[in-house]
């Protein structure tokens, strides 16, 4: 009984699940708030996008490009198995839209935001207390990352389909052109909104704020504070894009 009781999360536990929930809401406060906009340092703030945008777009693009082939060979190989390898498109497209794209690609970059932040956000608290941390801290690095995400988005879609639908063809499916007419037939409104929701809104903001409030709270060094803090935004991010594409797509 004992060791049940001790291995039961304690009363701080607990509390941490919700303090990302808590910056949130000062975050969205400060979206409407002008003097957060002011305290905006744009020499730090255009460091930060371009370590988010440009810098970041290396892995985006090679991560696309190995899911999607990968994706792409087995979708192929298991369709070809029916004679169904002309319809692998709608397949292959659907997968990479709901899932793949945003659980893969879009969690790799979010863990490059989310050891960023965790580290600079220790060093912050450490040199400056936790006072303005939202303001002065989070705020910018909340903007820059949803600014980033939306042209790291559309370069993940560009070169995944470019490359699953160029490379199709060499291993059974007819044309580029048929695989590319039937994704395109296949894809609907919805997969499209849960693609951009998912990559531009959800992952960016749980990558910031798990990252933020991981470094406020930390009593470790900076390795192992990143550490946890990516550990943490993985289980936060996987819940928030399967909650998501249930609601989007209930059974």
């Amino acid at each position: 009984m004992p060791r049940f009781v001790d291995a039961l999360p304690t009363d701080r536990q607990l509390l941490s699940l919700f303090v990302p929930l808590g910056i949130l809401g000062r975050i969205i406060a400060c979206l409407f708030n002008p003097t957060c906009y002011s305290r905006i340092d744009l020499e730090e703030f255009k460091q930060i996008c371009n370590y988010l945008g440009p810098k970041s777009l290396p892995l985006i693009v090679v991560t696309a490009i190995f899911i999607s082939l990968a994706l792409t060979i087995e979708t192929i190989l298991e369709t070809t198995r029916y004679g169904a390898q002309d319809s692998s498109g709608a397949a292959i497209s659907i997968g990479l839209l709901r899932e793949l794209g945003p659980l893969t690609v879009s969690i790799f970059w979010a863990a490059r935001v989310t050891v960023l932040l965790s580290y600079n956000a220790k060093l912050y608290v450490d040199a400056n207390g936790s006072k303005d941390f939202i303001e002065v801290f989070v705020f910018p690095r909340f903007l820059a990352g949803l600014i980033m995400a939306v042209p790291l988005a559309s370069f993940g879609l560009v070169f995944g389909f470019a490359t699953a639908a160029f490379y199709a063809p060499t291993i059974g499916v007819s044309s580029w052109q048929e695989f590319l007419e039937i994704a395109r037939v296949s894809i609907h409104e919805k997969d499209i909104i849960v693609y951009f929701v998912k990559l531009v809104l959800l992952n960016p903001i749980i990558a910031v704020i798990v990252g933020s409030a991981c470094g406020l709270y930390s009593n470790e060094d900076g390795g192992t504070t990143a550490s946890h803090a990516v550990s943490k935004m993985f289980i936060y991010a996987v819940i928030a894009n399967f909650v998501f594409t249930y609601f989007m797509f209930p059974i």
